[in-house]
């Protein structure tokens, strides 16, 4: 047994390769495949340099394995020029796509041997590793930088990487980035170191485009760290995000407005802090990231619910009336739930192609999301939302019919998350700001929604009042079921005496009670009521503390009381919407 200590241990060797592996694989990939032939200014071309980065993982099995067995490293090659240039020339007939193979499977030997080794191995063993994998890697960096020809190069080597870096984070879940990662801090901690260090190199390339000269970078790295923690305690998750995305942004348009001349300058200055900031720190935290994602059905499913939950319940607080209304975003609110339903429709299609590990064929988005919004705008509300249902309640059946003992290959998670709670999340925000939050909100909310009801019901007359609904009861139960929660919703405002909780049978007993206290009440004296009640709910309303409008109590019961349930009944009375 030997006595020498690793310097390293396995299990951060492993990580070290992984990551290091990861950043090199990921920029090289993202590069266009007609550069792979061509003869950088560094010596070679891409595909000789993959084929050296794979020939040299190729020795390391045969020589761990000869230094376990006999203490000295066999090297497998009699002058490393020769080695070199032998593997150079053998690179030239093969295609990129044949020696991105080869190095992939010497790289899961090397990942192989590592797991292999025993913790107290000879350090000869480990530093036969590391100088083919983490202490070679570095060496090709130089490669990628003359491989970029131009600012749309550069971006792409960062785009590819960050899409599976972002899709794990959105992965996670909201509610998900409030847990603590395997390194102590939480991965919205996680997020906001990202979205800090992006942020921070968009505005040294910012000074390097404006001024010529290299800006200096932190003083502390541990101390930028940290400041960032303490910046993040507190704050909600969703802005975090949000503040990654737009560093993110910001990073990749200064990256678009730098000239070759520019990017190439002070030997690839440009090129290597765009890498270490990006590609390069996705690689150092994927793993970290990853780990937080769901794995299992159930675990999707969770989060698919937790996502849900609150894009739908703001969507039903917001009610249908509203929803032929425009975003912020700039088109309408049933051009939007459509564009979302229409892409959770994909999902039972494309899911088997994403078991498989492959994608299907490509849609063409901005024209899909065109005619959604086109056409979602000329659909009722009712039948909008109805599709956005159906179309979540779908891919809930597609993922429950996944086994349930086997973890998902991840291309079909990102499709999920893509196309549920990772997008409820990208447009929840444009549903929450059409929520009243005042007392002249409110008022104006239940005028907009009373108006049409009442019409409806006038429309009818007092004859028409004793004809049955498509639901089977009369016009006349329906205004006294109405009338009955319009009451209901000013005695607990004027009391602040809030019913604990609805469940459906005992919304079915008040609606029958509701109906049968009013049997003898004539269609006249009916309406008269339902008028008088009316008056009575503005008039509360209006008269409320703009304190109260924070009370959970009153925000979240009034409105189902009042707009939204006359809303549900919109299709009875024939009124569009």
């Amino acid at each position: 047994m030997s006595t020498t200590i690793p310097g390293i241990s396995k299990v951060e060797l492993l990580r070290r390769i992984e990551q290091s592996h990861r950043a090199l694989r990921s920029a090289l990939e993202a590069l266009p495949r007609e550069r792979f032939t061509e003869k950088l200014r560094t010596g070679w071309s891409l595909n000789e340099n993959i084929a050296h980065l794979a020939a040299w993982e190729e020795t390391v099995p045969k020589r761990v394995a000869a230094v376990l067995e006999g203490g000295e490293d066999p090297k497998l090659y009699e002058d490393i020029d020769r080695f070199n240039a032998s593997v150079a020339k053998e690179a030239r007939g093969k295609t990129t796509d044949e020696l991105l193979a080869r190095w992939t499977t010497s790289h899961e030997r090397v990942l192989e041997t590592v797991r292999s080794l025993p913790e107290d191995a000879d350090r000869l063993a480990f530093e036969i590793v590391e100088w083919n994998t983490t202490g070679h890697y570095p060496d090709h960096y130089g490669d990628i930088g003359a491989a970029v020809r131009s600012s749309d190069d550069l971006c792409g080597v960062v785009q590819t990487p960050w899409l599976a870096f972002r899709l794990a984070i959105g992965a996670i879940g909201l509610p998900g980035l409030e847990e603590k990662t395997s390194t102590g801090w939480t991965y919205k901690d996680l997020v906001a170191h990202a979205a800090a260090w992006e942020d921070r190199t968009a505005t040294r390339l910012r000074m390097f485009r404006e001024s010529g000269a290299n800006p200096p970078g932190v003083d502390d790295t541990d101390e930028f760290n940290a400041a960032v923690v303490v910046r993040t305690r507190g704050r909600d998750a969703r802005d975090i995000v949000d503040e990654l995305d737009a560093a993110h942004a910001r990073i990749l348009g200064e990256i678009q407005t730098l000239s070759p001349e520019q990017i190439h300058a002070s030997e690839d200055w440009v090129v290597a802090i765009v890498a270490g900031n990006t590609y390069g720190h996705y690689a150092e935290h994927f793993d970290e990231v990853f780990a937080g994602t769901p794995k299992r059905p159930a675990e999707l499913l969770e989060r698919m619910r937790e996502g849900w939950r609150p894009f739908r319940n703001d969507l039903s607080r917001l009610g249908h009336l509203p929803l032929s209304r425009t975003t912020p975003a700039g088109w309408t609110y049933k051009g939007m739930l459509s564009h979302v339903a229409y892409w959770m429709e994909q999902v039972p299609g494309e899911m088997p192609n994403r078991l498989a590990g492959r994608r299907g064929p490509s849609p063409d988005v901005d024209t899909e999301n065109e005619r959604e919004a086109r056409t979602g705008a000329e659909r009722d509300a009712h039948e909008v939302v109805h599709r956005l249902d159906a179309a979540y309640r779908a891919v809930v059946d597609a993922v429950k019919a996944l086994p349930a003992d086997r973890d998902i290959p991840f291309l079909a998670v990102g499709l999920v998350v893509g196309e549920t709670y990772g997008h409820f999340v990208e447009h929840g925000g444009e549903i929450a700001v059409g929520l009243p939050r005042t007392r002249t909100g409110f008022v104006g909310r239940i005028e907009q929604s009373w108006k049409p009801f009442r019409a409806a019901i006038r429309h009818r007359g007092r004859s028409g009042l004793g004809e049955r609904t498509a639901s089977g009861w009369t016009y006349k139960d329906l205004v006294a079921h109405a009338a009955g929660w319009i009451g209901q919703s000013v005695r607990e405002m004027q009391t602040h005496e809030f019913s604990p909780g609805w469940t459906r049978e005992t919304i079915q007993e008040f609606n029958d009670r509701s109906v049968r206290s009013h049997e003898l009440v004539g269609p006249e004296a009916m309406l008269d009521e339902i008028d008088t009640l009316y008056r009575r709910l503005v008039e509360t309303v209006g008269g409320l503390p703009e304190a109260d409008f924070a009370d959970d109590r009153i925000i979240d019961q009034m409105p189902f009381y009042t707009y939204l349930h006359w809303e549900e009944h919109f299709p009875e009375l024939g009124i569009s919407v």
